[in-house]
């Protein structure tokens, strides 16, 4: 069959592999879509190509000071790391002895050995470990907040930037955000009106306003962005959408998923009527169709845990 790029056309397969339009299918459009988002909760909650790594940035605020905590967006599933606060990862000077030992133990790897400069640097990131450490942070993906266990009046000042490995859902559909925006040729700045940024973008998602896609530079606020380049159009209380992923609908685990899961609804649905004999002498079975589904998706979920989860590092922090 062709590729599926929409929910309906999604929904239409599911169905079909149930047997639809030869039999009826006893299940109601909205159950149909409740089972489809079930489906697609746990394939996001379990399998690998449900997320996608990302290292998203943020500018400290002094909001952020006064609250000790951090926005997250709604699509960010888990939280990884949060980088260190201090120098050693920025970039380094002449002054630094990573240079030094560069510079006078290491300009020629052919008459150097390059073991004691690894001994030597792991020693310095031992010590850089035992004196300083790593951001202890708490988060939780209901609550769209990181928590950063740390000296909000020592460690960060606004302006500095917090970097946060995560781990964020991949959506399937275009999703209109809430508000509108206004923006000019002139700038890449795009200023919101009732929005929401920092908790519905993440940084480099492509978006749409008004009838552009544009691809997003960084969040400034809850209300303004910066985009990478400026729009072509002017805009004047436009709609911005952020593109879905369509090709998740081709997705062979998700589809089977689903399918089970509106062969159980629709089980469950006939169940309440079984025993009755339709004319013809059919009898319907409901509890057959609802037993058969259910260790479907018992199968399928197993077959996701095994082969399709990510590393235990998700559930860390």
């Amino acid at each position: 069959m062709a590729t599926i790029n929409t929910r309906q056309q999604f929904k239409d397969y599911c169905l079909r592999r149930l047997g639809w339009p030869v039999i009826e299918i006893n299940v109601d459009d909205d159950q149909v879509d409740d089972r489809i988002d079930d489906a697609l909760n746990f394939w996001r909650d379990y399998h690998y190509d449900g997320t996608e790594k990302l290292f998203m940035k943020h500018q400290i605020t002094q909001a952020d000071i006064d609250r000790q905590w951090i926005y997250c967006p709604d699509a960010v599933q888990f939280v990884t790391g949060i980088f260190p606060f201090d120098q050693s990862n920025a970039s380094i000077n002449m002054f630094d002895l990573r240079y030094q030992l560069r510079l006078h133990d290491l300009y020629d790897f052919t008459s150097v050995s390059y073991v004691s400069y690894e001994i030597t640097m792991q020693h310095l990131r031992t010590l850089n470990l035992l004196f300083s450490g790593t951001p202890q942070f708490r988060f939780n993906r209901h609550q769209n907040k990181v928590f950063l266990d740390i000296d909000w009046t020592r460690d960060v000042q606004p302006g500095d930037w917090v970097v946060v490995e995560c781990y964020r859902t991949i959506r399937p559909e275009t999703v209109t955000l809430t508000g509108t925006v206004t923006g000019s040729p002139s700038s890449n700045t795009i200023t919101g009106y009732g929005t929401k940024f920092d908790q519905e973008i993440v940084p480099y998602d492509f978006i749409t306003i008004g009838t552009e896609s544009k691809q997003v530079g960084n969040i400034e606020s809850p209300t303004s962005l910066t985009l990478v380049g400026p729009p072509t159009l002017t805009h004047n209380n436009s709609a911005i959408q952020i593109e879905g992923t369509t090709d998740v609908w081709n997705d062979r685990f998700l589809k089977q998923l689903a399918t089970a899961k509106i062969k159980q609804q629709w089980g469950n649905n006939l169940k309440k009527f079984e025993g009755i004999q339709m004319p013809g002498g059919v009898t319907l079975n409901g509890q057959k169709i609802y037993d058969e589904a259910t260790e479907e998706i018992k199968d399928m979920e197993e077959q996701i845990y095994m082969m399709g989860s990510l590393p235990s590092e998700i559930f860390t922090g």
